[in-house]
């Protein structure tokens, strides 16, 4: 007795058969397919022993340029490119403006006195140190009568007539009569003195003020 076949079995055994026969005749389609394509396509002969030659497919090759020629086409662009640079207008840098010199803050003005019945106040000198004003001054007195100063009432203006904030440093608040030279220093701070040109000091004595020292028109260096 004889065996049956499997359904299922007979159906994988077909799908299995025309799997195969579908893929050999893609392959032989493609393989023809392809080679039309490639037909009269050929790699170029690069040789420059065979020069110019032609292709099979009738296309002239790539020509190989001789290296006198390359050489002689790169020096006329090099000449061309010099006969240009030296036709261009040569605008020369401009010079660095001189700086301006620094002013000393000694005024050919000064020294300025200001004196009062033997009393003597001398501007010497005008500095300009960091952030502020300097004036180093003198104090004589030459009277037969001491005087006395408060510094806290030292008046110091400028041309607009506006007062000022300043400190004084080393001044004696009495001056015995025929004193000795006494010197000290005036601070200003310069971030009053925008735009000031002349500035003026006045000092009285204590308490009756009757020895009155004002000095005028003391140039200052204003920033």
């Amino acid at each position: 007795m004889q065996r049956a076949i499997h359904p299922g079995l007979l159906t994988s055994l077909v799908l299995i058969a025309l799997t195969g026969a579908i893929t050999t005749v893609t392959a032989i389609i493609g393989y023809y397919i392809g080679r039309d394509s490639l037909r009269g396509v050929s790699q170029p002969v690069v040789n420059p022993i065979l020069g110019n030659a032609i292709s099979q497919s009738g296309q002239e090759r790539p020509t190989i340029l001789d290296e006198a020629e390359i050489i002689a086409r790169t020096q006329a662009t090099i000449a061309e490119m010099s006969d240009t640079s030296t036709e261009r207008e040569i605008v020369p840098a401009p010079a660095n403006p001189a700086e301006p010199e620094p002013q000393s803050s000694e005024q050919s003005t000064l020294p300025i006195v200001a004196e009062d019945k033997g009393v003597r106040l001398e501007i010497r000198s005008v500095q300009s140190i960091g952030q502020n004003l300097l004036l180093n001054v003198t104090l004589k007195n030459d009277s037969s009568q001491g005087i006395q100063f408060i510094y806290t009432f030292l008046e110091v203006k400028d041309e607009q007539g506006n007062l000022l904030s300043a400190l004084t440093e080393g001044l004696p608040t009495e001056l015995p009569p025929g004193s000795d030279l006494a010197t000290g220093v005036i601070t200003i701070p310069k971030s009053l003195l925008t735009d000031t040109k002349t500035i003026t000091l006045r000092l009285a004595s204590y308490p009756n003020q009757d020895v009155q020292l004002q000095a005028a028109s003391i140039p200052v260096q204003g920033e």
